[in-house]
């Protein structure tokens, strides 16, 4: 790595300095920086194979999208049930993903730095639905991309989202209160949204619950909003519902989720479409917020930053082997 003007001595100085050094230290070095490069040359390899895969695979509609390695796009929908709630900001979504950092000290002086205490992301599954029909979308396993990322600090609110109640159990748990840096990133319902990954059909419909603790939970939600349930089935206006009443509700809930399993087993008479994980390593499951063209680009430029980091990790551990060995 030959050099001139004002590096130029300091760069003799750290060759030289190199050259009297431990040759087992400096061979570590040697070690560390190809590992580097070698890591740089993989991921270069992998945002470059991801592009071709965006690029060449072409998009299928939904109901005539074969079973197998498809990409596929529409919008991301939550299913019947309880919503999706992001871990922090408690906002409603249909994916979501977590981090929560402590700045601590490293025992070196002053020093600190950002340690991860907390962190995970959303397993649920979601619709993606275009104009002709719907998958279910399993985001385990998956190389998620987002739009909406959000960062704040603790006793910092970004738009009350640090009042969420995870928050502040979590800051309230810690001895000493600490300074936290809170991340989240989301995936709203109705986004839409660009995946490619292992289509596959599930047959058939079964049900986890039977038809009497289905229709104990629904008496049970019934009973949770108490004004509503008065005014549905307090026949006699007398305040209260008594037994005929109640027995009046049971009939009604049970026909509710009688009608709901039999429109539940018409729907997947035929077997649920799934999009999931591949176990070929070289087929990468991939769901993002961003269009085919960002997506690619976004690759691209990573692509680009990692053949620079190979280049240039390579470079100097050539020349530091030669200022140590030859």
């Amino acid at each position: 790595m030959a050099s001139s003007g004002p590096l130029a001595p300091w760069l003799a100085g750290l060759a030289h300095s190199i050259h009297q050094s431990d040759p087992a230290a400096i061979g570590l070095v040697v070690a560390v920086l190809t590992a580097g490069s070698a890591y740089c040359s993989w991921r270069t390899w992998r945002h470059v194979s991801h592009i071709r895969l965006i690029e060449d695979t072409p998009t299928c509609k939904i109901r005539s999208a074969p079973q197998g390695y498809v990409e596929l796009e529409g919008l991301g929908k939550l299913m019947d049930g309880p919503p999706i709630i992001a871990k922090l900001s408690g906002l409603p979504c249909v994916w979501f993903r977590y981090k929560i950092e402590e700045y601590v000290a490293t025992g070196k002086g002053s020093e600190h730095r950002w340690e991860i205490v907390d962190k995970g992301e959303s397993t649920d599954t979601f619709w993606l639905q275009d104009g002709t029909g719907r998958v279910v979308i399993d985001p385990e396993g998956a190389d998620v991309t987002p739009r909406h990322k959000d960062t704040w600090r603790s006793g910092s609110p970004l738009g009350g989202i640090a009042h969420a109640a995870y928050v502040k159990g979590f800051v309230g748990s810690r001895a000493g209160g600490g300074n936290y840096r809170f991340t989240e990133e989301r995936i709203n319902s109705g986004e839409r949204l660009y995946t490619l990954g292992l289509l596959k059909n599930v047959s058939g419909y079964t049900s986890q619950t039977s038809v009497d603790e289905d229709v104990r939970a629904l008496l049970g939600d019934w009973k949770k909003d108490q004004p509503a349930l008065l005014q549905r089935f307090d026949l006699d206006k007398d305040g209260k519902i008594d037994e005929k009443e109640w027995m009046l509700a049971r009939s009604q809930a049970r026909r509710e989720i009688t009608k709901n399993r039999q429109e539940q087993v018409n729907a997947f008479a035929d077997g649920l479409n799934v999009l999931g994980p591949t176990r070929d390593r070289s087929r990468p499951y991939i769901l993002s917020a961003f269009t085919q063209t960002e997506l690619a680009k976004r690759y691209r430029l990573w692509a680009r930053l990692y053949a620079g980091g190979c280049f240039l990790l390579g470079l100097v551990t050539v020349w530091v082997f030669n200022a140590k060995f030859l």
